[in-house]
């Protein structure tokens, strides 16, 4: 008796390891020396590949039927694969996971030949199912008689064991995703693979990415919508509080709830702590920007609730944290110009004006208009009358 020996030969072809802590999905065995064993060997010793597909269409004729039908399609997967036609390679791809649902090997071999193509949607439907495929192993039950430790121990090596490959698709499905150029499809790439690892160590990064994309593409309800289911299962995830403060400031929407979003995610982010092998620098510069964000929206918040102090205070600390980007630290000197010139601080209200209408940013317009209003250069007063 022997395990399905075609294993090695697709392993081979598409670069893939071979596993030392066991399978998941179906082993075919056959009877050595039978018929079946021995025509299939005919199959793997022909070189001539028209010469193998003609016994391989043979083989099948004869022989497969049932689970033997597998080693057919994993042959005929091989072949196709082999000479980059991969519409039928993906054909026989379908059939092979029909009969067995769980083989993580054929999702995973699909997978390659999808991102090999390239076909984003095909590369995401495999690595769902690779997701799929592991997760209905880690659930199912010992067998009747099999000791429950025992069990949950061999499954835990068998998944210890695949963990290269899975992180491999994880990551090459994460780039793939925000790689996509249309803001659209990009959201909904990420989407679906955050909902297929929800516990990888991109999906934090994939859901910034996300309400980012959707406000790129111009559809800030699904960005909110998103935003806000997150934070149904996720409480604590300050990364959304940002977003939904940042937005809703900006649009003078549930201030509130706004402000509530904004000192939390403060509170939160100072007590955070870097994710696991995130290095110090990057860690730095992502807390930096959504602290700025956090106190940017909380400045907003004050200057829309007529808290001049109060947003003084967020704006001058959001600043510094801001001054790399361009879009939020035009917006962010903007306001403070705003307020500080409705205060009647006129002399501390231009230069900052001023420092953003050389900012590129959308804002730079409106800080401008402001600053002639209040006169441009010193001596000259005027009341600033336009509200953000």
């Amino acid at each position: 008796m022997r395990r399905c020996v075609l294993f090695l030969f697709v392993l081979f072809l598409l670069a893939l390891p071979a596993w030392a802590q066991g399978q998941i999905g179906k082993t075919v065995m056959l009877a050595a020396g039978s018929p079946e064993d021995k025509a299939l060997a005919q199959v793997t010793a022909a070189t001539d590949p028209g010469q193998k597909l003609e016994l391989l269409d043979k083989w099948m004729a004869e022989y497969g039927k049932g689970d033997l039908a597998i080693l057919g399609y994993e042959f005929y997967v091989a072949h196709y694969a082999a000479e980059k036609n991969y519409d039928k390679a993906f054909e026989y791809g379908e059939k092979l996971l029909e009969l067995d649902p769980d083989g993580f090997n054929t999702a995973v071999n699909l997978y390659r030949l999808a991102q090999e193509k390239p076909d984003a949607q095909r590369m995401f439907s495999y690595g769902e199912r690779v997701a799929g495929i592991v997760e209905r192993y880690k659930a199912r039950p010992a067998r009747e008689g099999m000791d429950a430790g025992e069990w949950e121990r061999i499954k835990a090596d068998t998944v210890a064991g695949l963990a290269d490959t899975v992180g491999y698709v994880q990551y090459t499905m994460f780039t793939a995703g925000f790689q996509t150029q249309d803001a659209a499809q990009r959201a909904a790439l990420l989407e679906r693979f955050v909902a297929a690892f929800p516990r990888s160590s991109y999906a934090s990064n994939s859901k910034v990415m996300i309400a980012d994309a959707y406000q790129q593409a111009r559809a800030p309800q699904k960005m909110v919508a998103f935003a806000q289911k997150v934070l149904a299962g996720e409480p604590g995830n300050f990364w959304m509080m940002v977003v939904l403060a940042d937005y809703w400031a900006t649009q003078k929407e549930q201030l509130d709830q706004a402000e509530e979003h904004a000192k939390k995610a403060l509170d939160l982010l100072g007590k955070t702590e870097k994710a696991e092998g995130l290095p110090d620098d990057e860690w730095a510069k992502q807390k930096s920007l959504q602290q700025g964000l956090a106190w940017s929206a909380l400045g907003q918040i004050h200057v829309h609730k007529n808290r001049d102090a109060q947003a003084v205070e967020a704006l001058k600390a959001a600043s510094p944290l801001l001054k790399p980007y361009d879009y939020y630290y035009g917006r962010n000197l903007y306001f403070l110009g705003f307020v500080l010139a409705r205060m009647k601080k006129v002399a501390e209200a231009r230069p900052i004006l001023a420092e953003a209408t050389g900012v590129n940013s959308p804002y730079k317009t409106l800080a401008a208009e402001t600053l002639a209003k209040i006169g441009g250069a010193p001596g000259k007063r005027a009341p600033a009358k336009k509200r953000p």
